[in-house]
């Protein structure tokens, strides 16, 4: 069975996948899903001008392999901190067909010996695994008339580098050297 989000939060992942149907859908990732939230995020730049090399696959995928990658970029932040942010958590439902269908296609892609494409996720090679996962996923709640819900939630207890003070660095300087 799918652990329920409090399951997916203490297994400390960062990415989730909910079903809203009459019944829990009983497949899951057998290894850790962020890999795909990695992915996604990264082809949302492709749009911002994204070069990293994730981002440059999206475009090689949208591009030469003509699939259209808009249902994988439908998913939102999980921290709620006002309406706007309720409303995107709401909006990121979708029909799982859809998902299923661009999962499978970047798959397909992936596997089909595209040098370029290879190069370009080298490194990543639970990528793969991963969105078959995800299109199973995706088939099961299309088939039980489920809709499906990819969020994320960067929050962690992680150590972070503290911010220099200012007398360390010196004033932030403008393009001329005046602050």
């Amino acid at each position: 069975m799918t652990p329920t989000l409090e399951a997916q939060q203490a297994a400390g992942r960062r990415f989730f996948i909910e079903t809203d149907g009459a019944e829990p859908c009983p497949l899951d990732f057998e290894g850790n899903p962020d890999v795909v939230l990695f992915f996604a995020s990264w082809a949302y730049t492709v749009q911002f001008g994204g070069m990293h090399d994730l981002a440059q696959a999206a475009l090689h995928l949208q591009r030469k392999h003509k699939i259209k990658l808009r249902a994988l970029l439908r998913y939102a932040d999980r921290d709620v901190e006002d309406d706007a942010d309720a409303q995107e958590l709401e909006r990121a439902w979708q029909p799982g067909a859809e998902l299923a269908e661009c999962c499978e296609a970047i798959v397909t892609a992936l596997e089909s010996g595209d040098e370029r494409l290879r190069e370009l996720t080298q490194g990543y090679e639970e990528l793969v695994p991963r969105l078959r996962e995800l299109r199973a996923i995706a088939q099961w709640a299309a088939e039980h008339a489920s809709r499906i819900r990819m969020s994320f939630d960067m929050g962690h207890d992680e150590p972070t580098a503290p911010r220099p003070d200012i007398a360390a660095h010196g004033p932030l300087l403008g393009p001329l050297g005046r602050t």
